[in-house]
């Protein structure tokens, strides 16, 4: 499968798949509808979600829109700046690059949201994928046959529980190069600790100046403190651990940055982003949105954080928690959807998914109403946003010198 893409600047889903019509089981369910193309929508997805959360990333696409404002007005184009640069660069101490990192991150949700099992058997049967060097379909039947990739079977034949073997392959198969980050952190500890660390420590890395060096600090600074028992849903695990991280990664920005650290919601606020892009305006404006629905329409108990802190608080770091925690059901229900879909997927024939709509139309799971009964016009930011990707196209265009 080709030209599947998330374009940061522009915010819009590219899918190398002719168009069919919106379901919103896309994000909220992908492994029970079309699997082959929900992993497609869902990992690009993920990107944008980590693209408006993450304060590193929100830096990253505003120097990429001071040089595209530069090229509409003067038809020049600069080179790309220190975080451009940077982004792709692998660190001599961690030895894997931001990218890396963020891959990273997206991947480990693929494979907690669409099982292990489904994601390789995806892979064997990709047909553009060559992953014979990892696994071939005759080692993974001999695996199954094996009993080492589910832990049993129901009394209907599916498989329940599957094992630790099965969700390292599938890292392994699905994120390629990218896994690094999280099979470092395996191989130091165990797969509990790892399930647990990584997609927190990644998440908060993703806030900081030095993301790669960021992680490895705050995992040395984690691990030790880590006591987990098995036979606990992970989702115990993040929720009990995302407070803990949180201190420790506030702490280790402070000593190394000399300041604190914002989350992208708050970044974005303080952007020439906010005033100038519209779909950042956008997408602060929604996860403010989403943060009031969340005080207003989730038991006291859902909310993260200590009881004596204020409600308002409290629901700006479970919005945080839920988009750095984003392959959780609780992450992907259609009322929170409502508030952070992405404004636009594109399919290979040109035609597009206004997901924010259709998510607008459904009924939200709450007893109280919803704070959000206007939203914004996502339909027009949609057009200007398609406009943004075509101007965007058009200076890496003259970059290459076509």
């Amino acid at each position: 499968m080709t030209g599947n893409r998330y374009v940061p600047l522009s915010m819009v889903v590219d899918v190398g798949d002719p168009w069919v019509p919106p379901h919103p089981f896309a994000l909220a369910g992908p492994k029970d509808w079309r699997p082959p193309l929900s992993r497609v929508i869902f990992h690009e997805t993920i990107h944008y979600w980590q693209y408006i959360s993450h304060a590193y990333l929100v830096h990253l696409v505003e120097e990429d829109w001071m040089r595209l404002k530069h090229f509409v007005a003067t038809g020049q184009s600069l080179p790309p700046g220190n975080l451009r640069r940077g982004f792709t660069q692998r660190t001599e101490a961690a030895g894997f690059s931001t990218q890396d990192l963020m891959e990273a991150h997206a991947r480990f949700w693929d494979v907690q949201v669409l099982g292990p099992p489904l994601l390789i058997e995806l892979e064997l049967d990709a047909p553009n994928r060559d992953v014979s060097q990892v696994l071939t379909q005759a080692q993974y039947e001999q695996l199954k046959a094996d009993g080492k990739i589910w832990h049993h079977f129901d009394e209907h034949g599916h498989g329940v529980g599957y094992s630790s073997l099965s969700f390292d392959l599938a890292m392994r198969l699905a994120a390629g190069r990218y896994a690094l980050p999280y099979l470092r952190l395996l191989e130091e500890t165990n797969d509990l600790i790892a399930a647990a660390l990584f997609p927190l420590c990644a998440h908060f890395a993703l806030h900081s100046d030095s993301p790669p060096d960021f992680y490895l600090a705050l995992l040395k600074r984690l691990t030790p403190q880590v006591d987990l028992t098995r036979g606990r849903p992970i989702e115990y695990a993040w929720r009990s651990l995302y407070i803990d991280a949180l201190r420790e990664a506030e702490l280790l920005h402070l000593e190394r940055h000399g300041r604190e650290f914002f989350t992208g919601q708050a970044t974005i606020h303080e952007s020439p982003l906010f005033q100038e892009h519209v779909g950042y305006k956008m997408a602060h404006t929604m996860l403010a949105l989403a943060c009031d629905h969340l005080e207003l329409n989730r038991l006291p108990d859902f909310l993260i954080g200590p009881q004596e802190m204020p409600t308002g608080m409290r629901a700006l770091w479970t919005l945080d928690y839920l988009l750095g925690c984003c392959g959780m059901t609780a992450s992907r229900t259609p009322d929170l959807l409502a508030f952070i879909a992405p404004p636009v997927i594109r399919f290979a024939d040109g035609r597009t998914w206004n997901l924010g709509l259709h998510f607008d139309q459904l009924p939200y799971n709450s007893a109280a109403p919803s704070t959000a009964k206007h939203p914004p016009p996502r339909s027009q930011v949609t057009n200007t946003l398609l406009e943004v990707d075509e101007k965007w196209s058009d200076m890496q265009l003259k970059v290459l010198g076509i």
